[in-house]
């Protein structure tokens, strides 16, 4: 009863120092969470340096060398929690993709998709990394696909989270306000249009702690012009994924929210349809970002195609999960 005594008041002292550092220093505080999140997941923060850019990415687990991409605005925590159920069979890679996160570079680059996509091969190259499965959401989607296209040889399947770069595909809520001339809801200005965002890519919105989203929203804010520019590089700069979807032969997971507000879950047919080899599937009650909102489906349909990769190639098809 005594111990109790002292370690009552104790808890309650850390717990006001705890919130007053959240409240004095949000983003120390929220970097000192997001780390606790990676250790957790069994990842570990690493830097490459490769030319004059200086590549952060996560790294954990063993097995086949599974690489994962993530979308705009975004970073390579993204994954934490998807791998964490991967992380027993595959040796995960994920990067933050230059522009975004804590990877960083002087001057100027070309942001158009095999620009990046070229960077993310040179990456790989500097890790030795000859062979690997690839997976990307939105962005990192289209930026996967462009990689496979590029050196189908050293990719052993691919995995498309929603991605990027249709263009003949039906506009979905965001891409209609952009096509409207009204503000693009993926450029964040400030916190109130990171809560819009968040608030789009998902049905069931997770939990994120307070100091995580404003250290977020004010990185996004950091950055704004310079997302401007990479989302005119994408969009207008860059080959549609439709033109070279066709020339990409290795076997592929296409994986699709049907609630996306972002890319429109039309999507998903369209591509499959000009992929040689490929096989989809719908996520009920789902939104653009499902390795955050259902990781754990998200990891049994990648572990499930990876198994079966020589059946699916004969059968290509499609089931809800």
């Amino acid at each position: 009863m005594s111990t109790l005594v002292w370690l009552l008041p104790g808890i309650a002292v850390a717990a006001v120092l705890l919130l007053a550092a959240s409240r004095l220093w949000p983003s120390p505080f929220a970097r000192g969470l997001l780390a606790l999140e990676r250790r957790a997941c069994g990842f570990a923060s690493r830097h490459r340096r490769v030319g004059e850019i200086d590549w952060h990415y996560l790294e954990g687990g063993r097995g086949e060398v599974l690489v994962l991409l993530h979308g705009f605005n975004a970073d390579a925590h993204h994954f934490a929690r998807l791998g964490r159920l991967l992380r027993n069979r595959f040796r995960i890679l994920a990067p933050d993709l230059p522009g975004f996160g804590q990877t960083r570079y002087p001057g100027e680059l070309a942001f158009d998709v095999d620009a990046q996509a070229q960077r993310v091969l040179n990456w790989l190259d500097a890790l030795g990394i000859e062979r690997f499965c690839l997976g990307g959401n939105s962005m990192g989607g289209y930026v996967a696909a462009a990689v496979a296209r590029l050196a189908p040889e050293r990719v052993t399947a691919l995995w498309l989270l929603a991605p990027g770069g249709l263009q003949e595909a039906p506009y979905a809520e965001l891409f209609q306000e952009v096509a409207a001339g009204r503000h693009n809801p993926l450029v964040v200005r400030d916190q109130a249009d990171f809560e819009r965002l968040v608030d789009m890519c998902f049905v069931r919105r997770p939990w994120m702690p307070r100091p995580i989203r404003a250290h977020l929203a004010e990185r996004a804010a950091a950055g704004c012009e310079r997302a401007l520019n990479i989302f005119a590089a994408l969009r207008f700069e860059s080959p549609p994924l439709e033109r070279f979807a066709g020339e990409i032969p290795t076997p592929t997971l296409i994986l699709w929210g049907e609630n996306d507000r972002v890319l429109h879950p039309e999507g998903r047919e369209l591509l499959c349809s000009l992929m040689p080899q490929c096989q989809t599937r719908s996520m009920e009650s789902t939104g653009h970002l499902p390795m955050l909102e259902r990781p754990r489906a998200c990891a049994g349909a990648w572990q499930q195609f990876f198994t079966d990769l020589p059946s699916s190639q004969r059968h290509p098809g499609e089931r809800s999960l």
